[in-house]
């Protein structure tokens, strides 16, 4: 049960310290006080920008707020740690923790977290598959059932570039990237499959996906051949 407290909307405060964090997305991260900053403390609150999202009192944390954060967040109430799970880059900004004493003014520390675009993976780790299209015919490179809630990366070549991504939990619509190879031809479905139409010989390659959730992250890679008429 949240704490009753009076959650007024003291904005971004002036901080006595300003920490970088860099995150990939889709990792967890924690941000993690100086002990000596928090011995003594009577309260912990910790603010995402002008939006307060957890507070403790040493025997008892709350979250205050989910919406963005849904499910995402753990807040240690001992060493004033949050954990922000399944990180996305809405989740970039400036998080501060204001530190309550009984005896003397409160202190200020904030994060300053950058959460970056989730990198190729090794293709050691993928599930592979193999599929064979004629030329000017679709196909379709199947995923396993999802749940709503995923980030949908998929990647084409041995390079890994970017080509296709889908953030599920947003609720908005898939983003494309390389239109000068694939012009319009790329289809992202909400079930995470990606489809390629009027296929062409230079769409022959490899294509990965990378699925984030808050279970483990699911990795599978597809070798396309597309057969000339």
């Amino acid at each position: 049960m949240p704490m009753k407290d009076d959650q007024t909307s003291e904005g971004v405060f002036g901080a006595d310290e300003v920490k970088p964090v860099s995150v990939m997305e889709a990792d967890s991260v924690t941000l993690t006080p100086d002990p000596a900053k928090i011995q003594g403390f009577i309260k912990l609150q910790w603010w995402f920008g002008d939006t307060l999202i957890a507070q403790t009192r040493k025997t008892e944390s709350s979250i205050e707020y989910e919406d963005i954060f849904r499910d995402r967040l753990q807040l240690d109430h001992q060493t004033g740690s949050l954990t922000i799970k399944n990180m996305r880059t809405k989740h970039s900004g400036p998080y501060q923790l204001k530190i309550d004493y009984s005896d003397t003014n409160p202190s200020y520390i904030e994060f300053k977290v950058t959460v970056k675009e989730s990198p190729f993976v090794d293709a050691i780790e993928f599930v592979m598959k193999t599929e064979s299209v004629t030329e000017g015919d679709p196909v379709t490179l199947h995923v396993p059932q999802i749940q709503g809630d995923e980030l949908i990366v998929w990647r084409f070549g041995d390079e890994g570039k970017l080509i296709a991504k889908h953030d599920l939990e947003a609720k908005s619509s898939p983003l494309y990237y390389d239109e000068e190879r694939f012009s319009d031809r790329l289809k992202l479905d909400q079930t995470g499959s990606l489809t390629i139409t009027n296929t062409r010989t230079t769409d022959s390659g490899f294509y990965t996906v990378k699925i984030s959730s808050n279970k483990p992250t699911l990795y599978k890679r597809f070798t396309v051949t597309v057969n000339g008429e």
